[in-house]
């Protein structure tokens, strides 16, 4: 039995980053871009003049993450963050579907280490 190619016309389907970032103050959307950059993924600031929030999503190492996590608690820069590995279905002409999360685990800002990035887990740090 030989394995077949994977049908063009069929989606594809796992886990990757979904965060949310409330940043501690506004800022422009080139600013929010430059300050998330650092995830490797595709930042989507909510606005252009005051922006306020931002999602960041897309492939990411786990330790990519997490160090990224830090550097914005520590500098002070997110007031709060809503970050995991979410499931998702996206369509073979790219539009994606997110999964529920599983589960909330709510976290002290200072407990960032203790995010272990389960699939379907989102941890809000706050």
């Amino acid at each position: 039995m030989t394995a077949s190619a994977p049908r063009p016309d069929r989606g594809q389907r796992g886990f990757e980053l979904d965060a949310h970032v409330t940043l501690s103050r506004p800022r422009t959307a080139g600013e929010v871009e430059t300050l998330l950059r650092g995830f490797g993924a595709a930042v989507e600031p909510y606005g252009t003049d005051e922006v306020r929030s931002a999602r960041v999503s897309g492939q990411v190492s786990p330790e990519l993450a997490r160090e990224q996590l830090r550097a914005l608690i520590e500098s002070g820069e997110a007031a709060r963050i809503e970050l995991g590995l979410r499931g998702f279905l996206r369509s073979a002409t790219g539009q994606t579907e997110w999964m529920p999360w599983r589960r909330n685990v709510v976290l002290a800002r200072g407990q960032w280490q203790d995010v272990k990035f389960e699939e379907g887990l989102r941890y809000v740090l706050e």
